[in-house]
């Protein structure tokens, strides 16, 4: 042990350092240092202090983006397909470089060169300008972007991840650009009618990695992207996925693979009104989209309630709405409020003039509110596993989420159609980097969420003091799950000291 004591010389205290262990179980001073007088000490800790600079980075996701890139090899990839030669920074590395900003603190391309100021990945690419980021991004074609896409999910399935369920969906954001090529207007999800919007389709596996992904037009309706994300998912894998996808045509196309999918309430009223007691199912063969398939057709009390609160919250506001635009006293109030209730699918549960619930009609509604019927062509698997894998694309929404919640992907400053591709398929590489640095993660702690893993790796800072040629570098981690990613991928042998 290390401890100090005062020694006296005439009239002066002296300040030593004590070092004691046992030695065959006697206590026994081993070594002595003299600091000297209390001046002394103060002079040495004053003098230490002159001409040193401190410097402090925040280094998670730059660090934990270079463990991931040895591992993916996503440089090697891009830089190989779009055939980069020469010095400099590569188009892998400004992709990279873009994972790291949107896995910290997303900013336009413009402001990377402010972030890199606080940022450890300024000591990785020092030569990195935002002029070059858009320089860069122009080399972008739609081949080589579909090249390191296949390249991509190939490296995924040699590093071992399931690949055997592949969930996919849709989503869109809306961007400020005028409408072209790929901004137009559609279904927004954030309700924003009035402006354009990108759609983009995520293929996950069931631990949230992006298998393939891509941006189309926002104004094509997602049953028309079916067989561009079918094409670029595994033959072997079972395809599931939601009822925006289901059409004769789809179905024909994927006849040779395993798939589940749910039919639409609404097209399928001989199925959904056989009844089903709570929290169970019943299995049919029905002939739909064109063939026979295995129907499971079950209920689910927690479904029921979910959707029971949601509803009865819309129909509230939407009667107060209605009754607002009834007593506006327009000549042409009814007929606006009828248009008003078609619009929200309403208006044959309230009825006009009066805005009286038709309880018939209502308890129809609430009575098909826990069922769900799901249709696939799998027969060697038992109907409750087919149910709770068809229930497990909640994941695929999740990585939507994801990438809504930590602003991954918004927001688009971009003016172009091409850019806002590149764009795109930036953002999808750093959800991919995200989601397979949290699996590792997860191999070593349940803690961490998809979300939380951000926030996690902003714990994580690399401090410097530097005095003359003398750096003296630490690793800062201000959570137990920060010391858990230093340590899981080797931050200590990544960092440049």
């Amino acid at each position: 042990m290390v401890y100090y004591t005062f020694k006296r010389s005439g009239k002066n205290r002296y300040l030593v350092l004590r070092w004691k262990k046992r030695i065959n179980g006697v206590p026994t001073i081993v070594k002595e240092i003299s600091v000297g007088t209390a001046e002394n000490l103060a002079k040495m800790l004053e003098d230490s202090m002159e001409n040193i600079m401190l410097k402090s980075y925040s280094a998670g996701s730059a660090l934990a983006s270079l463990y991931m890139d040895k591992a993916l090899g996503l440089r090697d990839i891009v830089n190989n397909a779009m055939g980069h030669k020469g010095n400099g920074m590569s188009p892998g590395d400004y992709l990279l470089l873009f994972i790291m900003n949107r896995l910290s603190e997303p900013c336009s391309k413009n402001s990377i060169g402010k972030w890199m100021k606080r940022n450890y990945a300024s000591i990785i690419f020092p030569e990195a300008s935002s002029q070059d980021f858009w320089n860069i991004m122009d080399r972008f074609a739609d081949k080589n972007i579909k090249n390191i896409m296949d390249r991509v999910r190939d490296r995924i399935m040699e590093m071992g991840y399931n690949t055997g369920d592949i969930f996919f969906d849709a989503s869109n954001m809306y961007t400020f650009m005028e409408e072209n090529s790929i901004a137009k207007k559609g279904h927004n999800k954030k309700h924003r009618y009035d402006l354009n919007q990108v759609s983009y389709y995520i293929a996950s596996t069931y631990d949230y990695i992006p298998l393939y992904g891509e941006a189309y037009p926002g104004n094509i309706h997602d049953s028309r992207t079916f067989e561009n994300i079918v094409k670029n998912i595994p033959e072997d894998s079972t395809l599931i996925f939601d009822r925006g996808y289901n059409s004769k045509d789809n179905i024909d196309m994927i006849s040779n693979r395993r798939y589940i999918g749910a039919l639409k309430q609404s097209d399928n009223h001989s199925i959904m009104e056989i009844n089903v007691k709570e929290d169970s199912y019943i299995e049919l063969i029905r002939n739909v989209y064109g063939k026979d398939h295995r129907i499971i057709l079950y209920h689910s009390k927690s479904l029921e309630t979910r959707k029971k609160n949601k509803f009865m919250k819309h129909l509230a506001k939407v009667m107060v709405k209605a009754k607002k635009i009834i007593d506006s006293g327009d000549s042409d109030s009814m007929e606006k409020a009828r248009i008003y209730l078609e619009s929200e699918h309403l208006n044959e549960t309230i009825l006009l003039p009066s805005l009286e619930i038709d309880g018939e009609r209502m308890e129809y509604r609430i009575s098909m509110m826990g069922k769900n019927a799901i249709f696939t062509n799998i027969i060697d698997k038992d109907a409750e596993s087919i149910v709770e894998l068809y229930k497990k694309r909640a994941r695929v929404e999740h990585c939507f989420r994801t990438i809504n919640a930590k602003g991954i992907a918004f927001p688009l400053y971009h003016w172009t159609p091409q850019k806002i591709k590149v764009h795109m398929f930036f953002s999808l590489m750093a959800y991919l980097f995200l989601a397979l640095i949290y699996n590792e993660i997860h191999r070593n702690s349940k803690t961490a969420s998809l979300i939380s893993t951000i926030d996690y790796l902003k714990d994580i800072n690399i401090n410097y003091a530097i005095k003359g040629k003398i750096v003296t570098t630490k690793i800062e981690c201000k959570s137990d799950i920060a010391v858990l990613i230093k340590d899981t991928m080797e931050f200590e042998k990544l960092a440049k000291y």
